[in-house]
């Protein structure tokens, strides 16, 4: 029996093929980490606007800006891995702030502000 006659994969080839296959998904998992993690970005940055907005439609028929975000008209929490809040509020301005946990740790890994004046930063 002639062991070059025989057809099919040597141990070697198998073994390179699956280092090719686990370069590949290692390349490809960090950014497709980027790519969620900029989606959930762009999701924030809408919803602080819209805070925004509620909050200057509070401030028109109140006259101040309000801390609790359950008084502002037209806006609910709409996304799952960041926790929404107003820091600061007054007759003159407020301060919005939206904390991510986007890796499930319990951490904060992203933090964004925007106050009354349509100004956005990503403070962590």
């Amino acid at each position: 029996m002639r062991f070059m006659d025989q057809k099919g994969f040597t141990i070697l080839e198998l073994l390179i093929g699956a280092v090719v296959i686990l370069l590949v998904v290692l390349i490809a998992l960090p950014m497709h980490a980027m790519r969620s993690k900029r989606t959930e970005q762009v999701s924030v940055k809408a919803q602080l606007h819209c805070i925004r907005e509620a909050e200057e439609t509070y401030r028109s028929r109140h006259g101040y800006y309000t801390d609790d975000a359950s008084k502002l008209a037209n806006w609910k929490q709409r996304t799952k891995r960041y926790h929404f809040r107003i820091r600061h509020a007054s007759s003159t301005r407020f301060v919005a702030e939206a904390n991510g946990d986007l890796n499930n740790d319990k951490i904060c890994d992203d933090t964004w502000t925007i106050d009354e004046n349509g100004v956005l930063a990503n403070v962590k």
